[in-house]
Formats: C-alpha cells, structure tokens, sequence
C-alpha cells in the first residue's frame, strides 16, 4: 500500500465525518467514505488468510490508526469523530500524501510523549484486529538482522562480502547442516560436534545456527557493522555450506550501501543501541524502518504501522462503576502505566489491589486483544525463577543421565509473547512486588525497567535482550507488611506508585457504595471507619474487601468475619505488646465508641 493509498482513505474518512459533530457510527462512517473513495479490485477481495473477512473496511481501520494516535480522530463505542485539529488537518493537508505524511508525525510524538489515545478497549481491538489481518496477509513480514563475524582470525571478511555478495557465520567445527533440519536436529549435531563445550556454549551455538538457517528468509534486511560504519543488504537466498574456512556458511546477500554506509550515529538511539549485543545474530525487527530507510531499501508504507506501539486503553464510566471507583482516579492510573509502563498499587490489606489489577486487565488488556498474566514474589525468589535459569532434565539421549537446560521464566515467557505481537498490550501482574529481593530477582533487568529503548547482554544465555514497549508490570505491596519508605530509591525510581488507603480517595467510599448496591445495612463501613480510626496508622488500616460479601446481611455474619478475619488479623499486628485487641478493636467495643449504634445482627 502506498503512502498516497494510505493518505487518501483517511481524508475520505474524514470527508464523510466533517457535517456530523457528534460522530458517526463507524460502519456508517466507512460506507460513506467506500461512496467517496471506491475500494480498486484487490482491496474489495477478501483477505486470501481469512475467506469472509473484505479487506476494505480492514484497510479504512488500519489506514485511520495514525489519525487517533495524532489526536485527530475519536474511535469510541463504535462512534467516529473528528477533533477540531483533525478538521483543521483535513483543510490544510488537502493534498493525500502530505496527509499522511502530517498523520504520520502525529503519530511519532504521540510515540514519544506516550500521550493516551481516545480509545476504548472494543475499538483498539477492532484496530489491532485490521493490523493482524493486514501482517497475516503478507506471507511473512519482512525481518531484519544484525550479523557479526566480519572479522575472522584477525582477517576481515567484509570486502570479499561485499565484492561477492554474501553475509557469512562461522561454527566450523558443526558439519553441513542439511536444509529442513530442525532446531532440534541443529542442536544434536552441535553437541555431537563439540562435546567439550559447556551445555550454555553450545545452546547459544544452536540458536545462532537455527536463526541463520531456519529463520532468516529471502527479502529480510541484513546489517553488519564496522564501527562507526553501518552496511544494509537484502538476503536474496537460501543458505549455502562452502567449507571454507573463513566463510564456512553463508547466505546471499544484496548490498546496498557498501559504497556508502551510514554512521551508528544517525540512527535513533533506541535503534542506534540495538548494535551493542555482541551476539553473531541477533534480531533488528523493531527498528526495520530506520535501517531500510538510512541503507536505501524501499519498504511498503504499511510496515510501520505494522509495528504500531500497544497501549492499555482508557477506562470508561462503565468500567469505573463496575469497580466502585471514580473514573479520573482510573484514568490517571493507566495514564501513569503507559507513560512507565511499571507501577505499584500499594496500600493495607484488603484494599482491593490485586483485584483492581486483574480487573483492569480483563476490562483493558484481554479486550483490546492482549494477555496478562500473574506471577506472586516471596522471599525465596530469584532471577532465575522469575527470568531464566539452568534446571536440571533428563538428557533427550535416553542415557538415563542428567543435563543442565535453559528454561525461560513467567517473566521471558510473556516477554516472547509480547515481542511476537507487538500491536497488542501485555501485562504481567507481580503481587507482593515487595516480599522478594528484587535487586535479586531483576538482576541486570533491572536497568530495562528504566531504559527500556536499551538492551543488556543476560547472565546465563548471554544474548542481547530488551523489555518490548508492549510489555507491562503492575506490582502490588502490601503496606502493612513492608513500609513504602522501606523500599530502595531504585526501585522506587523504576515505578511509579497509585495508593490504596481505607481512609482515603478512592477506596474511603467503596464499602458504602457496595453496601447501597446491595441493599444492605449501612453499618459495616461505619464500623470499618471506626476501626480504622481506632487503629489510627494508615498503614496498617483495614480494608474494605474484608466486608465485601454478603455474609454481612446474613444472622451472626458479620460476626464472624470480625472474629475470624479482622480480629487475628490485629492481634499478629499487635503480637507482644500486651493489649487486649477484643477490647479496643471488637464489634462491642467500636459499637459503644460509635455511641451504641444498632446492630445488623438480627439474631442477637
């Protein structure tokens, strides 16, 4: 698709809108464009991957997405409209290509300030949906690979690579390795080959050689580097076994700027710095753009898009009365977790934190079409079970002998994920952020929390690795267990932090609306606030959730909750300091500090 193709259904789009202020629906809206900017044979077909699905209506989402990111346009509950800066873009950028050009810039700042769209999670959805189609109707989408090896023995091999077209890696001790060999297969001639080497050695040896042969494909961008030079090809084939000792495997390559290479420094610094791994092979995908455009390599315009940063979408008014909770609070909560992507609910038990964070991800995440996930730290915990670490396994050999395996952690897992669908927002949910040691358990991921443009070489696999942008984390903490003030400055730099206090906004008027929602007496939240009260330490505060339940109506219910729940939970708060926790903090007690309020107890 060109870029003029892109800019001209999104001003059709707009056309269709500008005499409707308060919006179309979206449907109607892409009838009324297809009127005014008729879809041409290929795009009125179906998408060869997905018979039934017409890519035209796909098309006008895909082609609209940079116009929501650039604040023009309103998707919202299946109503379009335009902004007054996007009816102002219209009248300025008349002609398509500067249209899309001007829609495009839009929404690079929009990537850089991470300021939130005006989405909700349905219309996201629907987006990313016509983004997976549009990448799912390419065969593949084109890769691109930082190769290393140019310089062997002392000797350099990038003139003969250049004269002669071809990239190459070494490995000169594994044989020929046949074409459809598995990774598999890849991994039992590495460990027939070289024996002596140590199980990591030769993990990292078959997943070079399972890259260079399995998984780059003709059409992908190839870059090598000989600082401050950057050189970009094209592979034009298939991989070939010379022998050679210099340049035992190779693969075609067509050079397009041996004559004229780029410097590392005109690159962004996010691409710039996805050089620095000292992997053979590694992976450029996330930054194709910058690399086809510095070395000379027209792309389709759609490509970046292809690539589009997820964000958690805006909660809306229902979302914010299902939780009981006002809307500007959860607004500004996920406005904080796209600007960091890393935050903190904090706050005593009960006050609903782990709650809130899988709610927001089944309301935001799953419906925009992402995934999340749940992983709880304890003292024990460590790099190697949140992030990677060497587990023993039976040898595949059937020897009956014990070999040492890689085996990826919640945290890489989701990481693979997310890196995989990078249109599509991922979160992992650690609760009791605070209950491990985390300079223990983030090691040298530690530094991707805060410089996430940045990678680092890992301590097992040593492979280059970055956080993806699409890749989130909601911690919880509980207050009363370990203090806010208690954790390190570093970690509070790498997050930030939304509270969760009984007492106060938004959690002081929780128990009073759920209570009217259920049409239950209004003690139990008079008598939590005078506990809490009672208590008089924020910190260690009751939360409402202990009383959330419909126990609370029923004879004796809410004595036992008191009894069993919040009693033994004061007296392991109070342990050792010889108070009677009955007599200050028990339903009597409160009820005739509350001035000898009723009881809800009918029976008693």
């Amino acid at each position: 698709m060109t870029r003029r193709r892109l800019g001209e259904i999104q001003r059709a789009i707009f056309a269709a809108l500008l005499d409707h202020p308060d919006g179309l629906d979206a449907k109607e809206a892409c009838a009324r464009a297809e009127a005014l900017c008729p879809p041409t044979a290929f795009e009125n077909a179906d998408y060869p991957s997905s018979p039934g699905a017409r890519r035209y209506p796909k098309m006008q989402r895909f082609a609209t997405i940079s116009s929501v990111k650039a604040g023009w346009l309103v998707k919202h509950k299946g109503v379009w409209r335009l902004t007054d800066s996007g009816r102002g873009a219209y009248a300025t950028y008349t002609d398509p290509d500067a249209f899309e050009a001007a829609s495009r810039v839009g929404y690079k700042k929009w990537q850089q300030n991470h300021v939130p769209a005006t989405y909700d999670a349905a219309e996201e959805a629907a987006d990313a949906e016509a983004v997976r189609l549009e990448a799912a109707d390419r065969t593949r989408q084109r890769r691109a690979w930082l190769i290393r090896g140019a310089n062997v023995d002392g000797v350099s091999v990038l003139p003969q690579w250049f004269a002669e077209g071809f990239c190459s890696i070494g490995w000169r001790d594994v044989p020929e390795i046949p074409p459809g060999t598995t990774r598999a297969g890849i991994a039992a001639l590495v460990k027939e080959s070289t024996p002596d080497d140590s199980p990591v050695s030769r993990g990292l040896a078959t997943g070079v050689l399972d890259r260079f042969h399995n998984v780059m494909r003709p059409g992908d961008l190839v870059a090598t580097l000989a600082r401050p030079n950057v050189y970009v090809g094209e592979i034009t084939g298939d991989p070939l076994y010379t022998g050679d000792p210099l340049t035992p495997r190779r693969r075609p390559v067509r050079w397009r700027n041996a004559a004229n290479p780029f410097l590392v420094s005109d690159l962004p610094p996010d691409a710039a710095d996805s050089l620095r791994g000292q992997m053979t092979l590694s992976d450029l995908t996330d930054h194709f753009a910058e690399f086809a455009r510095l070395g000379g390599v027209e792309v389709d315009a759609t490509s970046e898009l292809l690539r589009i940063d997820a964000v958690v979408p805006t909660p809306d008014e229902e979302l914010a009365e299902q939780l009981l909770l006002p809307l500007d609070w959860l607004t500004e909560t996920v406005e904080l977790l796209n600007e960091k992507r890393q935050i903190v609910l904090y706050g005593p038990p009960g006050t609903g934190k782990t709650y809130l964070a899988q709610q927001l991800c089944k309301a935001l995440v799953e419906a925009a079409g992402g995934e999340y996930d749940l992983v709880q730290f304890h003292p024990s915990y460590a790099y190697e079970d949140f992030f990677e670490g060497l587990r023993p396994r039976l040898d595949p050999d059937g020897s009956g002998g014990v070999a040492f395996e890689l085996v990826p952690g919640p945290l890489r897992r989701m990481a693979a994920r997310a890196a995989a669908n990078p249109t599509v927002p991922f979160v992992l949910i650690i609760d009791e952020i605070n209950r491990a040691n985390l300079a223990k358990v983030f090691g040298e991921l530690y530094f991707l929390l805060e410089y996430r443009n940045t990678s680092v070489s890992l301590q097992y696999s040593d492979e280059s690795f970055a956080l993806p942008k699409n890749l989130y984390l909601i911690g919880t903490m509980n207050t009363a267990d370990r203090s806010i003030a208690l954790v390190d400055a570093a970690m509070r730099r790498r997050f930030y932090f939304q509270g969760l206090f009984p007492t106060e906004a938004p959690v002081d008027g929780v128990l009073t609306k759920w209570l009217t929602r259920h049409r239950l007496p209004p003690e139990p939240a008079a008598l939590l606030n005078a506990l809490n009260d009672a208590i008089g330490d924020p910190d260690f505060a009751v939360g409402p959730s202990y009383l959330m339940t419909p126990r609370v109506g029923l004879p004796g219910g809410l004595e036992r909750i008191w009894r069993t729940g919040i009693l033994p939970l004061l007296a392991e708060h109070y342990f050792g300091e010889g108070r009677d926790i009955d007599a200050e903090f028990g339903l009597d007690a409160l009820r005739e500090r509350m001035g000898g309020a009723h009881r809800t107890d009918p029976s008693a």
